[in-house]
């Protein structure tokens, strides 16, 4: 339902964190299947790709990406992931 058509993998994680700190907070917005793991990272881990960065995981490789999402409320961060998330997944679909 979420992508509004069918999907070739039944079962899925959904992660949503937020950790409000001083300066920036920790937020992360996370999808995970037996194919893929995808999100986006608020945090300082990896400082070179901006505030927010993309990543996606694989059994063949990890990948980092800018994030490119500046939002900073909660919300606003979840709401834009939630929009950016049917096209990552359609990304990852092999036929």
């Amino acid at each position: 339902m979420f992508l509004g058509k069918g999907f070739p993998r039944k079962q899925a994680t959904f992660e949503v964190a937020w950790r409000p700190r001083a300066g920036t907070d920790v937020q992360r917005v996370q999808w995970a299947d037996d194919a893929v793991s995808l999100g986006w990272h608020k945090d300082d881990d990896h400082e070179d790709l901006g505030t927010t960065h993309f990543q996606i995981e694989t059994d063949e490789e990890l990948f980092h990406e800018p994030g490119h999402l500046e939002a900073e409320a909660p919300l606003s961060f979840l709401e834009t992931c939630l929009q950016r998330l049917p096209a990552k997944l359609e990304e990852t679909i092999t036929e």
